[in-house]
């Protein structure tokens, strides 16, 4: 399982997910810090090409930024569901 974290706009979270979600068994979407817009993506290997073109196709509709791991990152990982999100 390969892990890649993201910033994006903290508005676009959900429809990040959502549309992550949309390709079934792709990859999964957490939320690290919904306030800073911290994402982490699970990803089956198998997929990481599949999942290089969609990152691709999605940064030209949202901000989208790899991050590196960091130890400073909120753990565990939580799927935010507030509505200032």
């Amino acid at each position: 399982m390969l892990l890649r974290y993201f910033r994006v706009d903290r508005r676009d979270i959900a429809y990040f997910r959502f549309t992550l979600d949309a390709y079934e068994g792709l990859a999964t979407l957490s939320t690290v810090d919904a306030r800073n817009g911290i994402v982490v993506l699970s990803i089956p290997e198998c997929f990481a090409d599949d999942v290089n073109a969609l990152l691709t196709a999605i940064a030209h509709e949202i901000s989208l930024t790899e991050i590196p791991f960091s130890n400073d990152l909120s753990l565990p990982l939580k799927q935010e569901t507030h509505n200032d999100a």
